[in-house]
């Protein structure tokens, strides 16, 4: 299946002070380990306790600050501001996309478990692909970098619940992970204290390897406070982009089905 790209045309850049370091995660890879089969009672009891763990995940808005980090052919920096919105019943997310400096929205985003819609608010058109990267390109180099929205869809939703209860799903219940191979790659969910703390994907189709790290409160599991990816080129090994979200202001609260549309 070939990958789908969403392209986002444009991204206002405004800096008036360099930004600080993103955090650079590193890849853990695969466990020495055995991966048991999901029907292993070991597994049954592991997964039990993930779920017993996690929120029901409801429904929330937010505001965003985006850092994108670049490093070829240099490396820069790009901020963006946004908000989000999601719905626990639909599992829809809204993203507005807007410039840090005039806060300005320049593009929407709706998604949900198996497509994404895109809208520039410049135009009437609505592009419609199903749930895959985001390929953003940098207005001043042209460069394009791929950011996989899956894994960020996965934190912002509690959709990777249901992922790890895939029937083809394995488990390390010794080193808190479970690994399930889609279509598009093979997914690595890495759990601390029942919560999830890292996802890793490598696709060998999309010619990538990402990392996603989450950083959570005591008080608040979701939505998460900050989360972090860093995308791979699989065939030279160096580093694409790096994606540091925080989410501030974020109130739990039920979103009107009106705001999921354009």
């Amino acid at each position: 299946m070939i990958s789908r790209y969403l392209t986002i045309v444009s991204i206002l850049l405004s800096l008036t002070c360099q930004s600080a370091e993103v955090e650079d995660p590193n890849f853990l890879g695969k466990a020495n380990g055995k991966y048991l089969p999901a029907k292993d009672n070991s597994s049954q009891t592991f997964l039990k306790e993930v779920l017993d763990k996690n929120p029901d995940f409801p429904s929330f808005k937010s505001e965003f600050s985006m850092q994108i980090q670049t490093f070829v052919p240099k490396k820069e920096n790009v901020n963006l501001d946004g908000k989000v919105f999601f719905a626990k019943d639909s599992k829809q997310i809204k993203i507005q996309l807007m410039d840090s400096f005039f806060g300005m929205v320049f593009t929407e985003l709706i998604a949900n478990e198996i497509q994404i819609q895109i809208k520039p608010t410049s135009t009437k058109e609505i592009q419609t692909l199903p749930m895959g990267d985001i390929l953003i390109q940098d207005p001043n180099s042209g460069k394009k970098y791929t950011i996989p929205f899956p894994v960020i869809y996965a934190y912002l939703t509690g959709n990777y619940l249901n992922e790890i209860q895939n029937p083809k799903a394995k488990f390390n219940p010794n080193e808190t992970r479970v690994a399930l191979s889609k279509a598009d790659g093979d997914y690595e969910y890495f759990f601390k204290d029942g919560n999830l703390d890292r996802l890793e994907l490598t696709s060998g189709k999309r010619g990538l390897k990402a990392i996603a790290i989450v950083k959570t409160s005591v008080t608040q599991v979701h939505p998460p406070k900050e989360i972090t990816t860093k995308v791979v080129s699989l065939d030279t090994e160096k580093e694409n982009v790096l994606i540091q979200i925080k989410l501030k202001k974020s109130i739990i609260t039920e979103v009107s089905p009106q705001v999921f549309r354009f």
